[in-house]
């Protein structure tokens, strides 16, 4: 495990896990049941497969799967660890999700910033045997702390539209991270991001990753409003 790269709202980690620890939770993604969703952010993007969620409760112990996985606790502790990025447990979350996402040649997700909903930030691990370059896919964000919201943004329903204008008043490029086997992006919320287009020459190759949310969670009571925004939101990762 070494940290290679680090800007004002990422972190990469490569060579996460250890070589039995990577292979077993390839295994575990293998041996996990994926529903075929369409995109919540672009009618362009293309479908991608999504796993059963898991959910970390305060006490870092999942709350709703049978088996405990190392991948699992691993991400957990490195949450924990990591209070400079994602704040401190208890006091700034309480809680972490997860979720396998495969991403097939000719699919993407669309630029948009994981904003709301308690989030403190979100990470990505790459459990694909091998990865080229030319694949793309990339994990591409701009290193930018968030501007104040535009006069004319809310007028613009379209949460891509409304994210590429925001990339058009920046005053950097996005950074470009490779989907490389065993590494680990740690991102703050409300980081403006996009998965690059799977290519066609990926062939049957999936991009495949554990992708999880570190948030603190809202007040008990809730509106039908406020239960369909944290539904949309579940569909909505990397």
């Amino acid at each position: 495990m070494r940290e290679t790269q680090q800007g004002r709202r990422f972190i990469v980690i490569d060579d996460y896990l250890s070589a039995e620890h990577f292979a077993a939770a390839q295994d575990l993604m293998e041996r996990t049941a994926f529903t075929l969703r369409e995109s919540v952010i672009s009618t362009e993007d293309g479908p991608a497969f999504r796993s059963r969620g898991v959910r970390f409760g305060p006490d870092l112990g999942a709350t709703n799967v049978g088996v405990q996985a190392h991948v699992y606790e691993e991400l957990a502790r490195t949450v924990r660890e990591y209070s400079d990025f994602y704040g401190e447990s208890g006091t700034d979350w309480d809680k972490i999700t997860l979720a396998f996402w495969k991403y097939p040649a000719g699919s993407r997700l669309g630029w948009h910033n994981d904003a709301g909903l308690g989030r403190q930030g979100e990470f990505i691990l790459f459990l694909h045997d091998r990865w080229r370059p030319s694949w793309g896919g990339e994990l591409k964000l701009i290193d930018e702390d968030p501007e104040p919201v535009a006069a004319d943004e809310t007028a613009d329903s379209d949460l891509v539209l409304r994210m590429e204008a925001r990339i058009e008043r920046t005053k950097t490029s996005p950074v470009a991270i490779v989907p490389k086997p065993n590494r680990l992006v740690m991102v703050k919320a409300d980081t403006v991001h996009t998965i690059g287009r799977v290519d066609h020459t990926a062939g049957d190759t999936l991009r495949r990753s554990l992708t999880g949310f570190v948030s603190k969670s809202p007040a008990r009571t809730r509106t039908r409003a406020s239960a369909l925004e944290s539904l949309s939101a579940m569909l909505t990762t990397n």
